[in-house]
Order: C-alpha cells, then structure tokens, then sequence
C-alpha cells in the first residue's frame, strides 16, 4: 500500500488486488452513504524502531453497532447483480464471487 501525504490530505493507494480490496471495504465501513462518514482515530503508539512488524492501528470512530458486527461470507452460484438499497450502487458479480457490504449491510442480489 503507498501511502502520500500532502498537508492534511492523505491518499492510501493500493498495489496490488489484495489491497485494493482491503481498501474498499474500509472505505465502504468509514463512508455512510447517508452522510456521516466516521473517523480514524490513532490507538496506542507507532514505534516501527521497537517492533519492525507492528502496523499503525486506528479506531473507526462513529459506527454504529451493526457496521462493527461481522458478516459470514456468501457467495453468488451464478452471474449476477448486486444492488445496496441505501446509495443504489450496483456491482457485478461472476459465479463465485462474494456479495459485498456496503452502507454496513450485505448488498441486495437483482437477478
């Protein structure tokens, strides 16, 4: 993940699959769709010297309960369309693919 900054903008830019989707779902868990979006609030210290390992670690400030509580993986046997009633976003999916969360819920199949 590269990570700029630019005064107070800071853009985290994925490198690789993986990443890009780690940072969507974070996205989708940090943007309410309804306009609140939550913070990230620093915990405890980041001293890369001590433990080379260790990542920075943040608190999502402001979810509601249902965003925190976790969601078993389903997966769709067919092509498909998944739809979030909230923002009416809507993503394909091939067979096998997993149904996203957006706006803290499990999307909507269409088909």
């Amino acid at each position: 993940m590269k990570i700029e900054r630019d005064k107070a903008l800071v853009t985290f830019t994925p490198e690789n699959e993986q990443e890009r989707v780690q940072l969507e779902e974070l996205w989708r868990l940090i943007i309410d769709c309804n306009g609140y979006p939550s913070k990230l609030e620093p915990v405890g210290a980041y001293v890369p010297a001590e433990n080379p390992q260790k990542g920075a670690m943040f608190y999502i400030e402001g979810l509601k309960e249902a965003d925190t509580a976790s969601y078993s993986p389903i997966f769709v046997q067919t092509d498909n369309t998944a739809y979030c009633a909230s923002c009416n976003k809507t993503i394909p999916l091939k067979a096998g693919d997993e149904i996203p969360i957006c706006c803290g819920k499990r999307m909507e199949l269409l088909d």
